[in-house]
């Protein structure tokens, strides 16, 4: 996993990206969250 670029900052001049934990914290609150997070999962087979 990346870690923070401050290379690329948004607009309002947050970091994109994220640091080794930020895949373990995102958790599906519903089914479409769910397939959302697994369409993005990096590690995924593609479909």
């Amino acid at each position: 996993m990346s870690t923070p670029d401050d290379s690329h900052p948004t607009t309002d001049g947050a970091p994109l990206g994220g640091d080794e934990t930020t895949e373990d914290e995102l958790v599906a609150d519903n089914g479409v969250e769910d397939d959302t997070l697994a369409t993005l999962d990096p590690d995924a087979a593609p479909a």
